[in-house]
């Protein structure tokens, strides 16, 4: 289970001024607006690096964008055919 940490921080008067103009607007606290912003990036960033690695991968086999829903499809008939086990499509 997480705990929690009070954080400082210095954050220029205009963002911070925008933070609570926001958070009230949502009817939310400045700390769970913070919270959710951070979550938010974090999240983000996750996502980013996931696609920046699939873009590795397609690249390191030679997918080009146009490949991809002939690919899809072709999987998915193999698949209907019994071509793969439980396993492969995991």
């Amino acid at each position: 289970m997480d705990t929690e940490k009070n954080l400082h921080a210095s954050i220029p008067h205009s963002v911070l001024a925008e933070a609570q103009k926001i958070a009230a607007a949502q009817h939310v606290s400045l700390d769970e607006f913070t919270y959710a912003a951070m979550k938010h990036y974090i999240d983000e960033l996750g996502w980013k690096n996931f696609y920046s690695y699939g873009q590795q991968q397609a690249e390191k086999l030679g997918i080009q964008e146009e490949d991809v829903d002939r690919l899809i499809h072709e999987y998915r008939e193999e698949a209907r055919a019994g071509q793969y086990s439980d396993i492969d499509r995991q």
